[in-house]
């Protein structure tokens, strides 16, 4: 079934940068090989991990949204799993709704007709 995903998977950080764009690369051809298409792709560069994986104490993070069939999910984690350069993957089911917690908060009218804005967690301010 063809769906929107968001893979975001954590490389080594004492890679090279062109091993790193490699790794990235290298999901993204898997991606498009198998008939995906990517629709975001984000390097957000190198960071301080919460705590450390094999070792390292920061990962270089990227992101890729893609639109693909979910038969390619397990080929991805397989992927990352037998990868000496990634630390840690991860891929979910994006969805776009998810992302309106960050836009403009709703405003409500009081009793009195005063607005009342509301926190993005759905408490008045």
């Amino acid at each position: 079934m063809i769906r929107d995903y968001e893979t975001l998977f954590i490389i080594r950080p004492d890679l090279t940068d062109d091993s790193i764009e490699k790794e990235i690369a290298a999901v993204r051809d898997m991606i498009t090989g198998d008939g995906g298409s990517i629709t975001l792709e984000e390097k957000w560069g190198k960071k301080r991990l919460g705590f450390s994986i094999k070792k390292h104490r920061y990962g270089y993070y990227a992101l890729i949204r893609h639109t693909s069939d979910s038969q390619l999910i397990g080929k991805l984690t397989r992927r990352f799993e037998l990868s000496e350069a990634t630390l840690k993957a991860m891929t979910v089911i994006f969805d776009g709704g998810a992302g309106r917690m960050y836009g403009p908060a709703p405003v409500l009218s009081g009793a009195e007709g005063d607005d009342i804005e509301v926190a993005a967690n759905g408490e008045p301010q």
